[in-house]
């Protein structure tokens, strides 16, 4: 099989910086338990195409797992390890082809192998090499995580995008960057196929970032989840539950089992009576499920040094880097050993007190400050607010929220820690 490094997809333009909390092990047991399965106790595991690393480098460095993982693109890699860099234990993250990666003489067999937005992005090629680990390297009755695009859902999009595709190659051809190449190919398909106006200016809206990665590298196969299905087959593996909380028709993300146990009511019971969950916090209305160890009063535990003292770190550098992007919207969380989801403006009301701001209006003018320096806008309720008037009475109403109900939870949670 060709493995050229890369293999068609996307290098030039940075990979967004999402988090996905369904591959934190923690949560996956939950799910395949609710779903009646024993799940495997989580001792190695991997994240095979971690975009920018940020669910990486928190598992890695926050949970009880020891994780590793593979991104062909050097700067992701880079910048995984500068995300988690000095956290003890950490993750080993190596900037590595799937060929490359799956030749290592030194690679363990996993409990667990998670997959997020790979799948429906890699070429026929590749996707049997994913299989083939999985047949290879995840032990029987260990967990995997994939997500992928799904039909018939994305139907409506298969010709358009190729025609996307099209007239963003010609642009480049006459020189425009990748981005600008982008936004000029929806813009004339706006004007020359207003039938699918609604579609290409919902596409108006989404960042270069999403718009490259989504569905400009040269593989994009949405498929049957009969046919996911029948491919990882070969790898042993059977589909428990899904990993969302809410159905979609164009994206799925999924727990699969090899050799699945299916329990008894009564064991079930037990088994998740052994884990606790409290009120989710931010952006997420799900609730929390925590890690061994800690309990619902007060949120401790009896050791917990190196996951908060990872987590601060690992905050830290997401603070700073939302003083810069409007991308990231999540803090490390040691209670659970993932990260939770608050959102952006939250990160810059949190990063206005690290800056030793005091008081919810020192922090909305920081944000504000912020918001105007990189020529953002607040959403609320999926609106993008105009006017300073109207910018500056949400970021007032946020903070008070914030000082009143969302601090409190961040550092009973220990996210924050003053």
């Amino acid at each position: 099989m060709p493995d050229v490094r890369g293999d068609g997809y996307v290098d030039d333009i940075p990979y967004t910086h999402g988090y996905h909390a369904s591959m934190n092990p923690r949560v996956m047991q939950w799910n395949v338990l609710q779903a009646g399965f024993r799940p495997p106790r989580v001792g190695m595991a991997c994240e095979l195409g971690f975009g920018q690393g940020v669910s990486l480098a928190i598992h890695g460095s926050l949970g009880t797992a020891a994780w590793q993982g593979t991104d062909f693109n050097p700067d992701h890699a880079r910048n995984a390890r500068e995300l988690c860099a000095d956290c003890a234990p950490g993750p080993r993250i190596y900037a590595e082809s799937f060929a490359e990666y799956f030749a290592r003489p030194d690679l363990p067999v996993f409990d667990f192998i998670a997959l997020h937005a790979v799948w429906s992005w890699v070429s026929p090629e590749n996707r049997a090499r994913l299989v083939e680990f999985i047949r290879q390297r995840l032990r029987p009755g260990g967990a995997l995580y994939l997500s992928y695009n799904c039909l018939p859902g994305w139907q409506p999009m298969l010709a358009l995008r190729d025609r996307l595709v099209e007239r963003a190659e010609r642009g480049r051809h006459a020189g425009l960057p990748r981005g600008e190449a982008i936004r000029q190919a929806i813009v004339e398909l706006e004007h020359l196929e207003p039938e699918h106006d609604v579609i290409l200016h919902s596409l108006k809206r989404r960042s270069v970032s999403y718009l490259a990665h989504e569905f400009f590298n040269r593989d994009w196969h949405p498929m049957e989840p009969e046919s996911v299905a029948a491919e990882l087959a070969a790898a042993g593996v059977r589909r428990i539950c899904s990993a969302q909380s809410h159905a979609s028709a164009r994206f799925r993300s999924e727990y699969w089992l090899r050799e699945p146990v299916a329990l008894d009511a009564a064991s079930q019971r037990h088994e998740l009576a052994q884990f606790v969950t409290v009120e989710g916090v931010g952006e997420s209305t799900e609730p929390l499920v925590l890690q061994e160890g800690w309990s619902s009063s007060a949120v401790a535990s009896t050791d917990t040094a190196d996951s908060v003292r990872n987590a601060q770190r690992i905050n830290d550098r997401l603070l700073a880097l939302a003083e810069r992007s409007a991308e990231p919207s999540v803090l490390a969380c040691p209670a659970t050993g993932g990260a939770v989801d608050v959102g952006w403006v939250t990160l810059l009301l949190c990063s206005a007190r690290r800056h030793g701001l005091e008081g919810p209006e020192a922090w909305a003018d920081y944000a504000q400050q912020r918001l105007d320096a990189l020529g953002q806008r607040p959403i609320d309720q999926g609106v993008v607010l105009q006017g300073g008037a109207t910018v500056r009475r949400f970021l007032r109403e946020a903070a008070a929220r914030f000082a009143a109900q969302t601090l409190p939870r961040l550092q009973e949670l220990k996210v924050l820690t003053h």
